[in-house]
């Protein structure tokens, strides 16, 4: 018997069961859930099952306990399997332009249910006919309603470009919570789940009784494959992808088996939140599997809406974002009106947490203990994309560019070319400072390594010298290192006039002030040790787009002072 078949295009639990589909027993987490909890708030990034976790639950208190048999809850807990009505909604309304189309949606999905139920509703607002509703409800089956709602943000995230909008749609949210505080006691359970924080935050009296759980260890693993579920569920497909039998040649099995699913982890795995094992991307994993190729299959989605429209409107925020110092209120309370990229990138899946340390704080004379948690890029995957595909979108910049971009620049970065190497990222500055210019050396730095590896040149931001730290360095390949250290010179179009000389004095000054922290600080030393080949690059930038790169022989004391050159309006010049 053959490995079971993969639940492809996202089936819902009762397809899945039926047609003996895989599938990770997450039933286990929803028996600790409904017996200690009543009013739950979960965020997960998109594709990470959100949707079959609130299906599975809603069979559940629809008493289908045939579709249960042989799982965790059935065996293994006294769950009587009752009855209780569900109010299942999926907040991703398409189609909306106002908040009275939002009501409307609720007020149609609601009069649906009460048809269904056969209640009569009178009331024609949606807080009053979800009251009426729940009321009815536990008077017709005596006992509690089950509220299952998914996509919970979509009516604020999807519209996060139009601040206005965003909020009277939040608004409306507000008060559907409310009414759903206000009856809390004809419900049952509530499940609300979605990507964001922010659509949550804010909404003070509405849902206020629901406890956030997305941090809580105990349910880390409630999405998503945990590293135990992939070994048992994916054992007899990487022993059909390794092709070898294991009792032909168990040494070279067991080598095969143990490479493979070190990559697959790699490539896959790394999501924390907080439990005892990382979780790995269950679009990814499943993917992966069906093609047997390893590609980047997430995040070829394309980037959530909320974060494309943030993306576009500062890139930069996003591509040299701070990853450490955040406390949960930090990354979890997020000001609709403020949005800030990490919590963001780290709600969309973007970032993980790292680590976490617990700080003593004192305010106002009192000494209380604070949690900081360090994020980071969770797999090799997002790792790829990150930048990238931030940098590509928020320029409107397409692969033929950044695959010609890649082409001229290792090819200047390798004949130690200063004229091509000015000319190619001049050209690329031309394209990006007209939209994202802000006078201050660190955005140039971010800019660069945002290029970089959008070209798919492996980069890595402020590498340990000898004695300090260059500001960047690029892998060329597994043999030639570039280290890079960057110098940015003010424009001054008024003394310019005056002095028609003054840029490239300032171009040559920070060029030299380059190669002097290049020489005493020996940026190159650590990568000599490893590297076959370690090229030192002088960058200077003034204004917008003038450039000028001049190469450092460390091994040399004169300067090369005849390489290097200054880039404007398209054109080239060497000294």
């Amino acid at each position: 018997m053959g490995p079971k078949e993969l639940p492809l295009g996202d089936p819902p639990f009762r397809e899945i069961i039926q047609g003996n589909l895989l599938y990770a027993d997450k039933t286990g987490y929803i028996y600790r859930l409904i017996k200690s909890h009543k009013c739950c708030f979960l965020t997960r990034p998109r594709r990470f099952g959100k949707t079959l976790l609130i299906k599975t639950v809603e069979e559940l208190f629809l008493g289908n306990r045939e579709l249960f048999k042989g799982l965790l809850i059935d065996k293994d807990t006294d769950y009587a399997f009752e009855r209780h009505p569900v109010l299942r909604f999926n907040m991703a309304y398409t189609k909306i332009s106002s908040k009275e189309d939002l009501e409307f949606k609720i007020e149609r999905d609601l009069g649906r249910i009460a048809e269904r139920e056969s209640i009569k509703i009178v009331s024609d607002s949606y807080d009053d006919m979800l009251e009426e509703l729940l009321e009815g409800l536990s008077r017709k089956h005596g006992t509690g309603a089950v509220i299952l709602i998914d996509e919970y943000d979509y009516p604020v995230s999807n519209h996060i470009g139009n601040l206005e909008f965003a909020s009277a749609n939040r608004d409306v949210l507000h008060g559907f919570y409310t009414s759903l505080k206000r009856n809390i006691d004809y419900i049952r359970f509530a499940l609300v789940a979605g990507i964001t924080r922010f659509a949550m935050t804010g909404l003070d009296s509405g849902p206020n009784n629901f406890e956030d759980i997305s941090l809580l260890p105990e349910f880390a693993g409630i999405c998503g494959f945990t590293l135990s579920e992939f070994e048992t569920l994916f054992e007899d497909r990487l022993i059909e992808i390794i092709g070898i039998r294991k009792d032909s040649d168990r040494i070279a099995f067991d080598i095969e088996k143990t490479a493979l699913k070190a990559k697959i982890l790699k490539w896959y795995d790394g999501y924390n939140w907080l439990g005892p094992e990382p979780v790995l991307n269950p679009y990814s994993i499943l993917s992966y599997f069906r093609r047997k190729v390893f590609d980047s299959y997430w995040t070829s989605l394309g980037q959530p809406s909320h974060l494309s429209a943030l993306v576009r409107k500062n890139p930069l925020e996003f591509i040299q974002a701070k990853l450490d110092g955040y406390t949960s209120q930090d990354i979890g309370t997020v000001d609709l009106g403020n949005l800030s990229a990490v919590p963001v990138l780290y709600h969309s899946g973007y970032l993980t947490i790292d680590n976490q340390t617990v700080k003593d704080v004192v305010i106002d004379g009192e000494t209380i203990e604070v949690t900081e948690y360090t994020l980071r890029t969770p797999n090799l995957e997002v790792k790829l994309n990150f930048r990238a595909s931030f940098f590509a979108h928020a320029f409107g910049l397409t692969k033929s560019f950044f695959g010609k971009f890649a082409t001229n620049l290792t090819s200047a970065l390798l004949k130690r070319d200063p004229v091509q190497t000015a000319g190619t990222l001049h050209d690329l500055l031309s394209l990006i400072t007209h939209r994202q210019h802000r006078p201050e050396e660190s955005r140039y730095h971010a800019i660069l390594q945002g290029a970089f590896a959008a070209a798919g040149i492996e980069v890595l931001g402020e590498t340990a010298g000898s004695i300090g730290q260059a500001d960047m360095a690029l892998f060329l390949n597994d043999k030639i290192r570039v280290v890079i250290e960057l110098k940015y010179r003010h424009e001054d179009t008024d003394a310019d006039e005056k002095d028609p000389g003054r840029a490239t004095k300032d171009l040559s000054s920070a060029l030299d002030e380059a190669e002097t922290a290049i020489r005493e600080k020996e940026y190159d030393g650590p990568f000599r040790l490893f590297a076959k080949e370690v090229i030192c690059l002088a960058l200077a930038v003034r204004g917008r787009n003038k450039v000028a790169a001049r190469f450092i022989d460390p091994d040399m004391e004169e300067s090369q002072s005849a390489s290097w050159c200054e880039m404007s309006g398209g054109s080239a010049g060497s000294e």
